[in-house]
C-alpha cells in the first residue's frame, strides 16, 4: 500500500502544477526563464526564513511565530520581484507575441506565480512525500481516518493555486498601490494568505475534531475569493481593450 499512497500523494499534490508546466508554460522559453527567476526569490525567501528559525532557538517549536516571519519575507520578495519585472517588461513585451496586449502583466505574474507555488510546494511537501514510502503511516491529529501524507497533499496543491493567484492580485495591487483599489489587493494577498497559513494549523491540532477538513474550507474559500478577484481584474481589461478597438 506505501508505494499506492506514495503515487497517488504524488499525483494530488503535484499533478495540477505539473499539467500548468507542461500544456502552459514550457512551450514557451520565456515563461520557462520567468518561472525560474521567480522560484529562485521565494527561495530566497524560504532561506532567509530557515535561517532566522535556526537563530531563534526560543521560537523554533512555536509555528504560529514562525508563520509570521515565513510570509512576511515571502511576501516582501514577491514585492522585489514585481521591481524587477518591472525593469525587464519593456523586453518582455518586444518580444511577447502580441507586444500591445493588456493581458501581458497578468500573464508574467500568473508564470511568477507558478515559479513561486511550484519553490514552496516542493521544500514543504517532498520529504513528507518520500517518507510515505516507509513501512508505517503518521495519521492525522485532527482527522484520524487519514494520513497527513493525503490531507498535507491537498494543502499542497490549494497553495501551489493560491500563489498563483495572490502574484496576479499583487502584481495588479502593487502597480495601482496609490489607489484605494491597489491597496485593497495588497491587503487582501497579505491577509489571505496569513490566514491560509494558520488554517493549516488545525492539520496538527488534536483538539480540533475534523480540523483538517475546516482547514481545507477555508483554504477552498480564500482560493474561491482569489479567483473571483483575478477573473474581475481581466475582465476590466477586457472591456477597456473592446473600448480602445471599437
Amino acid at each position: 500500500m506505501s508505494l499506492y499512497s506514495f503515487f497517488g500523494c504524488l499525483l494530488i499534490a503535484y499533478g495540477p502544477i505539473l499539467s500548468i508546466f507542461f500544456l502552459y508554460i514550457a512551450r514557451n522559453a520565456r515563461h520557462v526563464l520567468l518561472m525560474v527567476a521567480s522560484a529562485f526569490f521565494c527561495l530566497i525567501a524560504l532561506l532567509l526564513s530557515s535561517v532566522i528559525w535556526y537563530f531563534a532557538k526560543a521560537t523554533q517549536f512555536n509555528h504560529a511565530v514562525s508563520i509570521v516571519y515565513s510570509i512576511t519575507i515571502q511576501e516582501l520578495l514577491r514585492w522585489c520581484f514585481f521591481r524587477l519585472l518591472i525593469r525587464a517588461e519593456a523586453g518582455l513585451n518586444i518580444v511577447s507575441v502580441n507586444p500591445k496586449s493588456p493581458f501581458n502583466r497578468s500573464m508574467f505574474a500568473f508564470v511568477s506565480g507558478f515559479g513561486y507555488a511550484l519553490m514552496t510546494s516542493l521544500v514543504s511537501y517532498i520529504s513528507l512525500l518520500v517518507e510515505s514510502i516507509g513501512p508505517g503511516v503518521i495519521m492525522c491529529p485532527s482527522c484520524p481516518q487519514v494520513t497527513v501524507f493525503f490531507v498535507s497533499a491537498i494543502t499542497t496543491t490549494l497553495f501551489s493555486l493560491l500563489h498563483m493567484a495572490w502574484m496576479m492580485i499583487a502584481f495588479e495591487g502593487f502597480a495601482n498601490i496609490t489607489r484605494w483599489r491597489g491597496v485593497l489587493q495588497v491587503i487582501w494577498v497579505v491577509a489571505s494568505h496569513y490566514g491560509a497559513s494558520y488554517a493549516t494549523m488545525m492539520n496538527g491540532s488534536s483538539t480540533i475534531y475534523l480540523g483538517c477538513v475546516y482547514a481545507i474550507i477555508v483554504c477552498m474559500v480564500l482560493l474561491s475569493v482569489s479567483v473571483m478577484i483575478v477573473a474581475k481584474t481581466l475582465k476590466s481589461r477586457l472591456v477597456v481593450k473592446l473600448d480602445l478597438i471599437r
